[in-house]
């Protein structure tokens, strides 16, 4: 109930039940602030500033409303309400989360992935896959600890900051592992650690958002409900090094990007090293920072963040393909290809750019999926002339 109850509905029950039981008629009370306008303006039909429910459940969903009415201010404080705070709720969480749920769908039908086959050990999982493990556990006992004690704003805070780590770094960083032909036990792992974080967050937050956690249950579990199901207990994969190793390597990205974007260079231009202050981190979360960053080598304990700007050739034609790649899944786009969908790609370019393309050939067709690259311009193949680098290139392409 809102604040106004507190000397209605809230002190009638407890005096009453005081003069009849000489006791409480209550163990617990959860007392919240008023909605208001977005200028913190009580709702008032002469003011204009009513919002109809009907309206924010067909434009936003009802679960968005209550997602907001949970993480948007502690309990007790008004609720300053209006489309832009609903918009934003359904940007920041629902959008992705459901992004999240639909990389997960469109792949586990293309492999066929079947969950009930035996679980690949969390220890042996990729380091990952460990990481997420481990956050999924705290995740699960600090929502369960958190409505166990009446308190829903912050255990639901916790689970749209799991989201947004599994969007922005584990999906990000595990996506070639999906993607590759071979159904390899990593493959395998990787889909489990997803299947096992959708699925239990789908369960965590069903009494924040029940309708569209229980369409993300019932697909992932055939059929069954969420609301029928036994509420999640945490894994056994806490590992608190992990996670502190991550934060750490999130951290070293955080800063070697700051670093590149005060140099001017972008992310797909591969670099020599890097340099960065601190103790070095573990091989495979080390292989990670190099990844996002795109350099080549990292050396630890350095007074400051410092990059090797020295770009070759060899950088620069790596650079370039990197390049090739991006127009060319640009152009999957625009055409309509399913993610699955392999290609036959043709190109017609000189000077640096081509010499880039038959360097990194084999790299570009992995990442596209191209069976076949090859320069000219041959019949059937609509392209697109642009340039790249201040070089010309024309680029077509075509379902296989």
């Amino acid at each position: 109930e809102a604040v106004d109850q507190t000397r209605g509905w809230f002190y009638t029950l407890l005096a009453i039940s005081t003069l009849l039981f000489n006791q409480n008629s209550y163990r617990n009370v959860i007392c919240l602030g008023h909605v208001v306008d977005p200028k913190g303006k009580k709702a008032s039909k002469s003011r204009g500033n009513v919002l109809d429910p009907n309206y924010l459940f067909d434009n936003f969903g009802s679960d968005a409303v209550r997602w907001y009415f949970y993480t948007s201010t502690q309990v007790g404080e008004n609720y300053r309400t209006g489309d832009a705070a609903l918009k934003e709720t359904v940007q920041q969480f629902f959008i992705p989360l459901w992004n999240c749920y639909s990389f997960f769908v469109t792949y586990a039908r293309l492999d066929n992935f079947d969950p009930a086959q035996p679980s690949v050990p969390v220890e042996e999982r990729h380091v990952l896959d460990r990481w997420l493990m481990s956050k999924l556990s705290g995740l699960v006992a600090t929502v369960t600890s958190g409505l166990d004690a009446y308190e829903p704003v912050e255990p639901a805070r916790r689970i749209q900051r799991f989201v947004d780590d599994l969007s922005n770094w584990y999906i990000r960083r595990s996506r070639r592992r999906f993607w590759k032909s071979q159904s390899d036990r990593d493959k395998m792992a990787a889909y489990q650690t997803l299947y096992e974080a959708l699925r239990t967050v789908s369960g965590l937050m069903a009494p924040f958002a029940p309708f569209v956690a229980d369409a993300m249950y019932r697909n992932l579990s055939d059929g069954k409900s969420v609301h029928l199901s036994d509420f999640p207990v945490p894994p056994a994969a806490e590992d608190t090094q992990v996670e502190a190793d991550m934060a750490r390597a999130r951290q070293a990205v955080e800063s070697g990007l700051a670093a590149r974007d005060a140099a001017r260079l972008k992310v797909r231009q591969p670099l020599a090293g890097i340099a960065l202050p601190g103790d070095p981190l573990p091989e495979d979360v080390a292989a990670i920072v190099r990844e996002e960053l795109n350099v080549k080598s990292i050396t630890f304990g350095a007074p400051e963040v410092k990059l090797d700007t020295v770009i070759g050739e060899e950088l620069k034609l790596e650079g370039l393909a990197r390049e090739v790649v991006r127009v060319i899944q640009d152009r999957r786009k625009k055409l309509g290809l399913n993610v699955e969908d392999r290609i036959d790609t043709r190109y017609d370019a000189d000077g640096m750019l081509a010499r880039a393309i038959e360097r990194h050939g084999d790299y570009i067709k992995s990442e596209t999926l191209s069976v076949t690259l090859r320069q000219g311009r041959d019949d059937g193949f609509a392209g697109e002339q642009l340039m790249l680098e201040g070089e010309q290139i024309w680029i077509a392409l075509k379902r296989n």
